[in-house]
């Protein structure tokens, strides 16, 4: 089961991935996050994070949990530099909680095996020079890599137009239209609608 929680002043998509024995993998917890935590510890063994990049509207509510962190090796300064993460931009600092996190570095093609399921990494830079999307079952997690006939910004630092578009391709090439995108902004989609309607893929 997953469940979408629309979280913080810019409206992060964060997710909950659940099974029959409520173990739950959260998607994402972004900023403003301390009461949707101690909602979810109530209601969930959580057992991991997912990252699918840096920015600090999809990493704040990580501080709150004492659990393994999944994230590009290549996101891996941004937990250090308020520039990369953008906490500067919005007058914050990066939480001195961070220094304690149990950080697992992923990259392309990765299995991550939890809840019974296996999660694909599909590194989709573009967005930030570590962006990946989670893939498991007809599920894809496309953080602010893929949005609905629409894409991420590119004009952050280590974004770039022309690595999004390569991502936007990939993710296109190696889908299948029944594919259901759950973005880091917005609604859902389908890769299928997206091949469709999408002017950033054709």
């Amino acid at each position: 089961m997953i469940k979408k929680i629309v979280v913080g002043r810019l409206e992060t998509n964060c997710y909950i991935i659940t099974n029959l024995s409520n173990e739950a993998i959260i998607v994402d917890p972004g900023l403003d996050f301390s009461n949707v935590a101690l909602e979810i510890k109530e209601n969930y063994n959580v057992i991991a994070i997912f990252l699918t990049h840096g920015h600090l509207d999809h990493i704040d509510g990580i501080r709150y949990f004492d659990v393994p962190v999944y994230v590009s090796i290549k996101e891996k300064e941004f937990f250090t530099d308020s520039s990369l993460s953008l906490y500067n931009m919005m007058g914050l600092k990066i939480p001195k909680e961070f220094n304690n996190i149990n950080f697992i570095y992923v990259k392309d093609k990765d299995i991550i095996k939890l809840l019974n399921k296996e999660f694909m990494v599909i590194e989709t830079p573009g967005h930030t020079i570590g962006s990946v999307c989670y893939k498991y079952d007809d599920k894809l997690l496309s953080g602010d890599t893929l949005f609905k006939e629409s894409c991420g910004r590119c004009d952050f630092p280590t974004g770039n137009q022309s690595a999004m578009k390569k991502s936007l391709k990939k993710l296109i090439d190696i889908l299948d239209d029944n594919i259901v995108v759950y973005p880091g902004h917005d609604e859902k989609t389908t890769i299928k609608n997206e091949r469709k309607n999408n002017p950033y893929i054709n």
